[in-house]
Formats: C-alpha cells, sequence, structure tokens
C-alpha cells in the first residue's frame, strides 16, 4: 500500500515530464498518442494547390487575351444571348410584387 502522498506525487511528476498519471488500456493509450501528434492541417495545406491563385493569374491572363477559357467564354455567351431575349432579371421596382401593387 502505497500513501495518499506518494500517489500525489507519481500524478504530480506525470504531468511534469508528460506522461500518462494513470494506466490506461490499450485502446485509450492509441487515441492519446494520435491527440500528441502534430495536426495535419498544415500537410494537407500544402498538398493541395492554391487555387484562388490561380483563378486570378487565369482572369489577367483572359483579359489581356492571352489564355482563351472556352467554358468562361460559353457562360457569357449564353448571358449575352438570355439579355438579348429579355431573360434577365427584371429592374428594380419591376419586379412581380411591384407590380401587384399598381
Amino acid at each position: 500500500m502505497t500513501s495518499s502522498y506518494v500517489r500525489k506525487m507519481a500524478v504530480l511528476s506525470a504531468k511534469i515530464f508528460g506522461e500518462l498519471p494513470r494506466p490506461v488500456s490499450e485502446r485509450s493509450a492509441k487515441v492519446i498518442d494520435m491527440y500528441r501528434k502534430q495536426p495535419m492541417g498544415a500537410i494537407r495545406q500544402s498538398y493541395y494547390p492554391p487555387l484562388a491563385k490561380f483563378n486570378v493569374l487565369m482572369q489577367r491572363l483572359r483579359f489581356l487575351g492571352i489564355y482563351h477559357d472556352e467554358h468562361l467564354d460559353f457562360q457569357e455567351e449564353m448571358k449575352a444571348r438570355r439579355k438579348a431575349r429579355g431573360k434577365g432579371p427584371p429592374k428594380k421596382g419591376e419586379g412581380k410584387r411591384a407590380k401587384k401593387k399598381k
């Protein structure tokens, strides 16, 4: 039998030296080890390319006429055609709700 002082000192020394204060199961030890490791955020951030920077660069190149994005060209063409047919959003004060009041 150990005294309460010895137990408290064992817990305190475990806290100081970063050890587990009490014996734990193998399953709990795995969880504790997982939380001790460095977070994966920094590794995952460097895994994916910086898409925002690439998008800005491609927009600038497209504006200068160096790069042609067929998908954006198609979207702009379809938007222009819809507007020519009168399919765009109504101007302020010309919507359905404004027409009901008159």
